[in-house]
């Protein structure tokens, strides 16, 4: 793993989770627990998103699709070069709509434009918690369970790419690496295979490997304050 600083211990305290491997019935209670009115701590070194921002973010929703296979994988998409942040990788989702009646309904609508998944083909898990981004977001994240032989197909104006993640490869921390932004900040990124997740991204897959493991996410800043 890679450290800013020599800051080891900082580092792994965020990655709190266990390499082990869980079977369906886990997953499955685990996700359950998940409540959309707690705050999740944004994990990168850097400052939190001021409150004036969070009071006018625009609302948003993504959903995390895992794949119910022999090796559950999760399914991400790389963002068009047509549109904002392209050429990123992020979880299928978008901005809430006017006809949306909830932010899952969100999610599910934005992963049938941009991947050609149908939300009759997914079964909700859990939604881990609200997210603010630095871009003045609110993030949504709900997790869903999908079949093995889930079909998928990216539309070209929205996604250049969809990969399956394994389980796995994200539980595996030497696969999350430090940038140095200068000023003892810093942000994490996951690599694996040529695919590097950063931004929110990978924020929201470090709270689900906590969540997955049975780790408490960190709700308040201050349980990092004295460790970053």
């Amino acid at each position: 793993m890679s450290k800013v600083d020599g800051t080891a211990a900082p580092f792994e305290q965020r990655l709190n989770w266990s390499a082990r491997a869980l079977d369906r019935a886990e997953i499955l209670q685990r996700l359950s627990k998940g409540r959309s009115d707690i705050e999740l701590v944004n994990p990168h070194f850097e400052p939190p998103v001021p409150n004036s921002k969070k009071g006018s973010a625009g609302r948003s929703s993504v959903a995390i699709v895992i794949v119910d296979q022999a090796e559950p994988a999760i399914l991400v998409t790389k963002r068009s070069a047509r549109i904002r942040f392209g050429g990123q990788f992020c979880f299928p989702g978008g901005r809430e709509a006017p006809e949306d009646d909830s932010l899952r309904h969100t999610a599910l609508r934005e992963t049938f434009e941009e991947i050609n998944v149908s939300p009759e083909t997914l079964t909700f898990l859990g939604c881990l918690g609200t997210y603010f981004s630095q871009a003045g977001y609110l993030i949504e994240p709900n997790v869903f369970l999908a079949s093995a032989d889930l079909s998928y197909r990216a539309d070209p104006q929205e996604v250049a790419e969809i990969v399956a993640v394994p389980l796995s490869a994200l539980r595996n921390k030497a696969n999350y690496h430090l940038l140095g932004r200068g000023s003892g900040r810093a942000n994490f990124q996951f690599r694996w295979s040529g695919l590097q997740i950063g931004g929110p991204t990978v924020s929201l897959i470090i709270h689900l490997m906590h969540s997955l493991s049975g780790v408490s996410n960190p709700h308040d800043r201050n349980s990092w304050r004295d460790r970053s």
